[in-house]
């Protein structure tokens, strides 16, 4: 089929996409096994593939750019090398900064691992999965300006103390501000400490006015400081973990996306 033709087609066969892209169908197969790209399955158990979903991980097919050779397959595979040694190295940053936390190291990994895993059950694109991950890894980088003191505090913080504390979303959104490929998380970063009764900070926004990675990594981050032990209580157990965050769903969390977590948790293998 002429290319002319099929970039005009919205629902593709693995065929045509592979066609399109000047890339074999094993390829494009490769990228939906792995889960980089999503599919539609048909009765038969054939693939179809949406447009927007090869656009969403990078493959542009603007009609004055499609048919240039083999090139294309090599320049997804350099950006996705490229962007695989670009998370490596925020993890090991983040890594470093966890080691500052009450909460201690692994915290961010966790919390990105539980927003990817939401991202999933609520069928976001690859992108918006990508860019709720980052963001979910560096949502807590504005305490690298917290004072040691604060941070590491074995107990309750006071009144003024807290303030400082509720300043970190802000000075992570400005931490990342100046970086292109993170421009997508930096809203998200910023907040992530809204509730949906409109009562959390910095903005005080409400329900579904709060962007959607921003409710999911609230919830992925409160899950985890739960099943943390800390130096003033034990971790707790799964159970009571969800039941804590069930009581506070439409007040504090998403309840949508509270009842999507619980129903869900016990077929993962982290929790």
């Amino acid at each position: 089929m002429k290319k002319a033709l099929l970039i005009q087609k919205e629902i593709l066969n693995t065929g045509e996409a592979a066609e399109l892209l000047n890339v074999t169908s094993q390829t494009i197969k490769n990228y939906i096994y792995s889960g980089k790209l999503k599919s539609l399955k048909t009765p038969g158990g054939h693939h179809r593939i949406r447009r927007s979903d090869l656009e969403a991980i990078g493959f542009s097919l603007q009609k004055n750019q499609v048919g240039i050779g083999n090139t294309r397959e090599d320049t997804f595979v350099h950006y996705n090398q490229l962007l695989d040694a670009y998370k490596k190295t925020v993890e090991i940053l983040v890594k470093a900064l966890d080691k500052r936390d009450i909460i201690g190291a692994g915290h961010s990994v966790r919390v990105a691992d539980y927003s990817g895993w939401m991202a999933d059950m609520l069928n976001l694109s690859p992108k918006e999965k990508e860019n709720i991950m980052m963001a979910a890894l560096l949502h807590d980088v504005g305490k690298i300006w917290i004072k040691e003191d604060i941070l590491s505090k074995n107990g309750k913080l006071n009144p003024a103390e807290i303030a400082v504390m509720q300043k970190h979303p802000e000075i992570g959104e400005k931490i990342v501000k100046d970086a292109d490929c993170l421009k997508p998380a930096q809203s998200l970063i910023r907040h992530h400490h809204e509730r949906f009764d409109g009562k959390g900070y910095p903005d005080g926004l409400r329900g579904e006015k709060i962007p959607m990675g921003s409710r999911i990594i609230a919830l992925a981050e409160t899950y985890d400081f739960l099943r943390s032990d800390l130096p003033f209580r034990p971790a707790f157990s799964p159970e009571e973990t969800v039941a804590e965050i069930k009581k506070v769903a439409g007040f504090q969390f998403d309840p949508g996306l509270v009842k999507l977590f619980a129903e869900n948790l016990e077929r993962r293998a982290f929790h």
